[in-house]
């Protein structure tokens, strides 16, 4: 949606993860999950800074509205450090199509340095 665009450029332009016009694509994967809802968004930008996300702490210190989101949040945490072990792609089976979209696209966005034109 043009609302999730919206928020996307404007939590990676604000995070400085943007290079030479093109999207990091570990901040751009997880800020595409993140800011795919705007009450997401709103409950995650205050574990998000321009040194990392911590994943860890939204998990445990955020109600993040049933199974659904937490999947996806655990996703975007994978996509942004490979080293988080926590997500669990048979979770996302569960996923309505709209949030399966988004997880499909943050794989994307994690495959390539887009640019912010591209979004």
């Amino acid at each position: 949606s043009e609302a999730h665009r919206a928020r996307f450029l404007t939590a990676i332009k604000q995070f400085g993860k943007v290079y030479d016009g093109k999207v990091d694509p570990e901040y751009g994967a997880a800020f595409y999950v993140l800011t795919s809802d705007e009450s997401t968004w709103n409950q995650a930008k205050g574990y998000v800074s321009s040194h990392g996300i911590n994943f860890d702490n939204l998990l445990q210190e955020v109600d993040l509205g049933g199974s659904g989101y937490t999947a996806l949040i655990k996703l975007a945490g994978n996509l942004f450090n490979d080293g988080y072990t926590a997500a669990n792609p048979v979770d996302l089976m569960g996923l309505d199509n709209q949030n399966f979209e988004v997880a499909l696209n943050a794989f994307r966005v994690r495959r390539k340095n887009w640019l912010t034109s591209q979004f």
